[in-house]
């Protein structure tokens, strides 16, 4: 009795072993057709990477504001000197460039979008500043205020922050004075403040600070990509493993059936052949991007770093659980359309709509809050972070949480494909 369970187990395994070596040279006979419709993908994808690293900038965002200023015919020798140097100040002469123009020609070119504001200093300026009457500076802007205009207001309005802040102190210091009888000490008083004050507003590293902010986290913006595309890719070529994964026909699963060999093992070898093809397609990707870091755009490619920093253990391991799955998110899609073109279609649609809310296409922070909560969660979501460990190192900081949950996603996904392939076994027999 023990000797038959024995020969039938190995009879069993050997029927087994003997349908998954008919899957591999199934999807062996396969491989050159969709070799060819991957190097179709890869190539149009290239096209588009093309283009937008020509178009890619890598100097910062330039603002550059055109003022028009009026300035009083009876003002002194003093205001145009004040109005030359503050042309020169160097926090200034980044963004602004003064024009003197009359004002009749001033709201004229404000109103043509010329310039991106007028200034209207008054009469006697610096005079009512030195004796406290204070004359109002008249700051005009388009209607449709634009960029620059914008970052103009913000300096204004900063700037007149600082001088309502300078004023408040030189009053309240008057006050004080002449309140404890201190008058004779005033002058002294009001020249420590202004050179408080000056040396405050002259000092840039006072009023500005540098802080690096990206949308992409702890990697740049081509390795963010990178990732992203490389991710877009694995889906979108999971559209070429129809055949590879399409269930057999209904007399071919019965006769499969009486021989030992159930929908489970069915799908693991179909799943099987799936991590084949989905490893030579991310084998011919990292060929292709090889190719760009050795003959791309110097500019592009010192923002790339493919030399990940783990172990290569660490390295694999990490690379296994991506087509993993990748494999098994695509198979799932295809076993729900249950068709080539509906398979196609919908892993279209799905890998271009998951990686859109996972802000593999447009940053996550720019996308409304709702969505911004339903990518947190999708597997590209993670599919993606895992691959930025891949191509930027350690600095994308992956942690076990990700490998944990694409692990987890990866086992729901061949649970459901499993479930689903068994009631309808259930439902052809009933």
């Amino acid at each position: 009795m023990t000797s038959n369970m024995t020969l039938n187990m190995i009879t069993g395994m050997i029927k087994r072993l003997r349908y998954l070596s008919m899957e591999l040279k199934k999807t062996a006979k396969l491989l050159p057709a969709m070799l060819a419709q991957i190097i179709l993908l890869i190539s149009v994808l290239a096209m588009v990477v093309f283009g937008s690293v020509k178009s890619m900038g890598w100097e910062a965002l330039s603002v550059h504001a055109e003022i028009a200023v009026v300035v009083g015919e009876d003002s002194t020798l003093m205001t145009g000197m004040l109005l030359r140097y503050v042309e020169n100040m160097e926090s200034v002469s980044q963004f602004c460039d003064f024009r003197q123009t009359t004002e009749q020609e001033g709201f004229a070119l404000l109103e043509k979008g010329e310039v991106t504001a007028l200034v209207v200093l008054p009469e006697g300026l610096l005079e009512g500043i030195m004796n406290g009457t204070n004359p109002v500076v008249e700051i005009y802007f388009p209607k449709q205020a634009g960029l620059e205009a914008l970052f103009f207001r913000e300096m204004t309005e900063a700037g007149e922050g600082l001088l309502r802040v300078a004023q408040a102190q030189i009053y309240g210091a008057g006050d004080m004075a002449r309140a404890f009888g201190l008058t004779e000490q005033l002058s002294q008083i009001e020249v420590e403040i202004d050179s408080y004050n000056l040396a405050f507003a002259l000092d840039r590293l006072a009023l500005y600070d540098s802080a690096k902010v990206s949308a992409f986290g702890s990697v740049n913006a081509v390795q963010f990509y990178l990732a992203s595309g490389s991710i877009m890719f694995l889906l979108l070529a999971g559209m070429a493993m129809y055949p590879v994964v399409r269930r057999e026909p209904p007399a071919l699963c019965r006769q499969l059936e009486r021989a030992g060999m159930g929908e489970i093992w069915q799908s693991f070898c179909q799943w099987l052949c799936g991590l084949l093809c989905i490893s030579l397609f991310a084998g011919v990707l990292w060929a292709a991007v090889r190719l760009f870091v050795r003959f791309g755009p110097q500019e592009t490619v010192e923002h790339l770093m493919t030399d990940s920093g783990y172990p290569l253990y660490m390295e694999a391991g990490l690379a296994a659980v991506i087509l993993m799955t990748v494999t098994t998110l695509v198979y799932l899609i295809h076993s729900l359309a249950g068709s080539r073109t509906g398979g196609i279609l919908l892993v279209f649609l799905l890998s271009v709509v998951m990686v859109y809310l996972s802000g593999g296409l447009v940053p996550a922070m720019f996308l409304p809050q709702p969505m911004r909560t339903l990518g947190a969660w999708l597997p590209s979501a993670w599919l993606i972070r895992a691959m930025c460990g891949l191509w930027a190192g350690r600095d994308a900081v992956v942690t076990g949480e990700c490998v944990v949950v694409l692990c987890g996603y990866t086992v729901l996904c061949g649970g459901l494909v499993c479930a689903l392939r068994e009631g309808r076994a259930r439902r052809r027999t009933g």
